[in-house]
């Protein structure tokens, strides 16, 4: 009964955080009338740690049709996101940087930040947010 209740408390939250983040849903038909999924990798350090640059990378990205079904704002906001972790792990001291969870998090943005059509998953859209706002 407890795990019911916490599966449902999650499914809220996400629900709620969703609508406050405007997070759009992605449908399976989104990606089987689209055909081939681009896909792109930018370097974690061609990008700085402010939102303008990333405003203007998104920005750069939609100009030359690299990404598709995702707006300017997503696009800065996941590259934004990707650089403020990879900044925030690598400014931690190493017997932190050594645990597991850390470790992860630098592996997942240290080989760069990879962006693909119609965007990332439906939480991690909901942290891109946050970490946005948060900054």
């Amino acid at each position: 009964m407890k795990t019911l209740l916490k599966v449902i408390i999650i499914i809220t939250l996400l629900v709620i955080a969703a609508k406050v983040f405007d997070v759009a849903h992605l449908r399976m038909s989104d990606f089987v009338s689209h055909g081939v999924i681009k896909t792109m990798n930018i370097d974690i350090d061609a990008v700085g740690l402010n939102k303008e640059e990333c405003e203007a990378y998104a920005k750069k990205i939609l100009a030359e049709n690299l990404i598709e079904g995702m707006s300017e704002a997503e696009i800065a906001k996941e590259i934004y996101a990707h650089v403020m972790i990879h900044a925030m792990v690598n400014a931690m001291p190493e017997s932190i940087q050594n645990t597991g969870i850390a470790r992860r998090l630098n592996n997942s943005t240290a080989n760069g930040i990879d962006l693909e059509d119609f965007g990332d998953t439906f939480v991690r859209q909901i942290a891109y947010n946050f970490i946005w706002i948060v900054g």
